[in-house]
């Protein structure tokens, strides 16, 4: 690795450890609100469910139950807060289209699972709910992870002067920014 590389690969680390641990630490909110609640600890437990309230419907009926008392999130928003957050770490960097495209697929759960609960065709249970939601926040890792890994890649052969931007790239580049930003925001707008 040349030292001219550390700042992109820095980059690209804090691309992946931010939203990991903004959504990670979401997900352990969810957990820890019922459990401070069951020991007495009602300051902390309230601004948690209040912080999540911002983010989650928290219907008891659709969270995860912990200690007698539900999450601090629905089990699809805890399923994919959870699994976004340890996919970033875990799963491999997807280095083509075609990986992003098949994991485009593990959307479909949770969209054909909320469209038939919404038109009221067949009510949801959390099982359900929980694998959706896994499954989606997976799809979403790999997706963040592929357009994180494109700008990241874009902005070393520019630096290195090894190639222009195709308007392609560029776009791609453009809408990998974009995504980051908004994952991001949106992890840390949560907390406010």
């Amino acid at each position: 690795m040349a030292s001219n590389d550390r700042p992109l690969y820095s980059l690209y680390f804090y691309l992946m450890l931010l939203p990991s641990l903004l959504f990670g630490y979401l997900a352990t909110m969810a957990i820890l609100a019922p459990v401070f609640e069951e020991y007495g600890l009602y300051s902390i437990s309230n601004q948690f469910y209040k912080v999540l309230s911002n983010i989650c419907h928290q219907y008891p009926t659709r969270s995860l139950w912990v200690m007698n008392r539900p999450m601090g999130l629905c089990s699809r928003c805890f399923a994919l807060y959870a699994s976004f957050s340890i996919s970033l770490i875990f799963l491999p960097k997807p280095k083509s289209k075609r990986n992003v495209g098949l994991a485009c697929l593990l959307f479909l759960p949770l969209i054909s699972d909320g469209l038939l609960q919404y038109y009221g065709i067949r009510e949801s249970v959390n099982l359900i709910r929980f694998m959706s939601g896994t499954s989606f926040g997976v799809a979403a890792s790999i997706v963040y992870a592929y357009f994180a890994v494109t700008v990241v890649d874009k902005l070393r052969a520019t630096i290195k002067g090894q190639t222009k931007i195709r308007a392609y790239e560029f776009i791609n580049a453009t809408i990998g920014s974009i995504v980051i930003c908004l994952v991001n925001f949106y992890g840390i707008a949560a907390y406010l």
